[in-house]
């Protein structure tokens, strides 16, 4: 099973028409794809929404149509694939699970066929392009459930539904030809008890028919190293899961390029990690992370969040609004590649 290292690089086409341009580490002009893909990457991770009508200011890129222009070129450089389904029309998180527009008034049974319907939509319209994923994501950080409020904590019940419909689309196009690997993910990577309650009600629940467990990770809110190792060593023997880290994340300056506040600062970074914001830093994280992930025996690999999302005006956190990310970015604000980008040649 070969480690992925990869990038989620869901605002890039964004970014592009907003006039972002990417440089490599000797000042080249190349794509951006290729420049993560020669320093190591090999996986790519795109988010899908269902009918996005907030995000970037020239369009709503995380629709269909937009993830499926960026998985052709995913597939053709040659690097694998992660489609991740946040059932949602905007950010799904374990803050908010909103459930889609076009969903609003149905029932749970209604809305678990149209999680399969949504699905295998989206799969049969990548099929056809030749730009199949490599793994689906189902659900993005349901650590506190998904579709709310019917998928809450509360009701295991439901969300095991609302998984088991949305395996059933990927399963059914499996059909003999491929094998594609599902994951579940949650943003709690530095919590172990809580992670096997979540994965332990899932299995009481009737969902177990996944492959890979996703998890976050950013150090300056999950917590220490050592508690990441024991979440995934737990998850090895109660499971018997590979992982994947598949949102990991450090700034490399505290500067900010807009108006909006970055959302992690030194204060943050130094009160949590006793590091503060640096290239170096960013590079010394990354790294830590892929060789502790890579190490444990289930390690499957590590994702870094958005490298892409530099400062771009009109390319922020949704319309009209300015970019909380950038310093967490591996381009600096004249898309110039950091140094930090060596961590995935480990």
């Amino acid at each position: 099973m070969e480690f992925l290292k990869g990038a989620d690089i869901s605002s890039l086409q964004a970014m592009e028409d907003q006039g972002a341009e990417y440089f490599d580490l000797d000042g080249t002009k190349r794509d951006a794809i290729g420049i993560l893909k020669a320093h190591g990457v090999n996986c790519i991770r795109l988010r899908i929404f269902n009918r996005p009508e907030r995000s970037f200011d020239r369009g709503d890129y995380c629709n269909l149509a937009g993830t499926l222009t960026m998985a052709k070129r995913v597939k053709e450089a040659g690097l694998k694939f992660l489609l991740d389904f946040h059932y949602s029309d905007f950010w799904a998180d374990w803050k908010k699970q909103a459930i889609p527009a076009d969903w609003t008034g149905q029932g749970k049974d209604e809305i678990a066929e149209s999680v399969y319907r949504f699905t295998r939509q989206v799969l049969e319209t990548l099929d056809a392009a030749d730009a199949y994923p490599d793994i689906v994501q189902i659900g993005n950080e349901i650590g506190c459930g998904l579709l709310w409020d019917y998928g809450t904590l509360e009701h295991p019940e439901n969300i095991a539904l609302f998984l088991n419909r949305g395996i059933r689309a990927v399963r059914e196009m499996e059909g003999g030809r491929r094998k594609t690997e599902v994951m579940i993910h949650l943003e709690c990577g530095g919590d172990a008890p809580r992670t096997e309650r979540f994965f332990t009600e899932l299995v009481k629940n009737g969902a177990a028919d996944y492959d890979v467990i996703g998890l976050s990770y950013y150090p300056y809110w999950a917590g220490s190293y050592e508690k990441l190792t024991d979440n995934i060593r737990n998850l090895k023997k109660c499971f018997g899961k590979p992982v994947i880290v598949v949102e990991t994340a450090f700034p490399y300056t505290d500067e900010s390029s807009d108006d909006m506040p970055n959302v992690v600062g030194a204060s943050l970074t130094l009160e949590t990690t006793g590091l503060e914001p640096s290239v170096e830093n960013q590079r010394r994280v990354t790294e830590e992370i892929i060789r502790l992930v890579r190490n444990e025996e289930n390690g499957y690999g590590v994702f870094y969040w958005e490298p892409v999302w530099y400062c771009v005006k009109g390319a922020g956190v949704e319309k009209g609004s300015g970019n909380e990310w950038e310093n967490q970015a591996m381009f600096d604000r004249n898309g110039r590649a950091l140094s930090s980008l060596h961590a995935f040649e480990i």
